[in-house]
């Protein structure tokens, strides 16, 4: 039986650059010298460190400082990093999208934290409800730790933070003094036109902290991302690693590879995906009597699907295992876990083939999963 794999958010894997990354590591590896023998620092591989600066500086107009860079063990070390350094005690608030990565929900509720949820509208974070939370939240003498946002093709709504909201964003959390952690671990998966400023780059009072990943764009089980921040900051940030510093091995061949190759490979890969992206956006749109409504995101892995009234996702996500279809239900994204009538679908991953049968009979399994009026 065919399987459809549209759960997970992962890039196109024929796209992977086995025999460059081999060729890298031959290059690379004799020149390494005694570096392997040493444990990599809380920083990480310089080489590394200044390509992901120049990667910044061209994509965001602005430099970026390698000194105020850390290599990370995938963007989730990064992440998670920020509850270890921000949250003192079990109950301790964090504000994020009310839908958000279901990882970093994970993450931050193993950490102790509470996450309390701002709603979302197609632009993202609504900021008439982020201040009224602050605002209740200080009158109860909770001030929060910091806000944990995806402004950039948002994790799982696909929506992009215009700059004008952007900028509320950082004045908001300027007067009330609450950090920002901007995770951008999306801005390179692009395949339109659509570039809005990293909240890093624009002014601000806060503390902003920047994260990125490599994972999207190369493969999740290189583990390679990245967390920016000022002094003193980063080294506050970086007192609570453990791991003696991300990987100097996996950084010298990624390196040595992206040196010449970085842009030339992030435009083969985003037009794959897009190509994927956009048979799924048709496949849906075939489908109406089942799915309500979607997302048409510019960039990014996923598109968020809204399943017409009456449907009994319970009995659906059985049915669809049964016939191998894989997605990600929409409470696991929920900052509270309620069961929601979404579904996210993921298109990088999946071939055009399995999109165009797979679409189709997940279709099927919502119509057989109605709920009798």
């Amino acid at each position: 039986m065919n399987s459809f794999p549209f759960g997970s958010g992962r890039p196109d894997p024929e796209s992977f650059p086995n025999r460059g990354l081999a060729e890298a590591a031959m290059r690379i590896l004799p020149e390494l010298g005694d570096e392997l023998a040493l444990y990599p620092g809380n920083l990480g591989f310089e080489p590394m460190r200044r390509l992901m600066s120049q990667r910044f500086e061209k994509r965001e107009g602005v430099p970026l400082p390698p000194e105020q860079i850390a290599l990370t063990t995938g963007s989730m070390q990064a992440v998670t990093l920020m509850a270890q350094a921000f949250v003192d005690s079990p109950g301790d608030v964090i504000l994020m999208e009310e839908f958000s990565y279901s990882g970093t929900i994970g993450a931050y509720k193993q950490e102790g934290a509470e996450l309390v949820g701002i709603p979302l509208d197609e632009n993202g974070m609504r900021m008439d409800a982020l201040e009224k939370t602050i605002d209740e939240l200080g009158n109860a003498g909770r001030k929060p730790k910091f806000i944990y946002a995806l402004v950039t093709y948002q994790n799982p709504t696909g929506s992009i933070m215009p700059i004008d909201r952007r900028l509320d964003l950082l004045d908001i959390a300027g007067r009330h003094q609450i950090p920002v952690v901007e995770d951008h671990c999306y801005a390179d998966t692009v395949y339109e036109d659509c570039h809005e400023p990293a909240l890093y780059t624009l002014e601000h009072e806060c503390p902003v902290v920047h994260i990125e990943s490599l994972s999207k764009i190369l493969g999740p089980g290189v583990r390679m991302g990245y967390l920016a921040a000022p002094q003193p900051l980063l080294n506050e940030i970086l007192k609570f690693r453990r791991d003696g510093g991300a990987s100097t091995l996996s950084a010298a061949i990624v390196y040595e590879y992206f040196r010449e190759q970085l842009w030339d490979h992030v435009g083969n890969i985003n037009t794959i995906v897009k190509e994927k992206r956009d048979l799924m956006f048709h496949m849906l749109a075939d489908s109406p009597d089942v799915f309500e409504w979607f997302s048409k995101p510019k960039g990014g892995l996923f598109i968020w699907v809204k399943l017409t009234d009456g449907v009994d996702r319970s009995a659906l996500s059985s049915l669809a295992e049964s016939r191998n279809i894989d997605y990600a239900s929409g409470s696991a994204f929920h900052v509270r876990g309620e069961d929601v009538p979404f579904i996210r679908l993921a298109f990088g991953y999946s071939s055009l083939d399995q999109i165009r049968e797979g679409i189709p009979l997940l279709a099927d399994c919502v119509r057989q999963c109605r709920i009798a009026s």
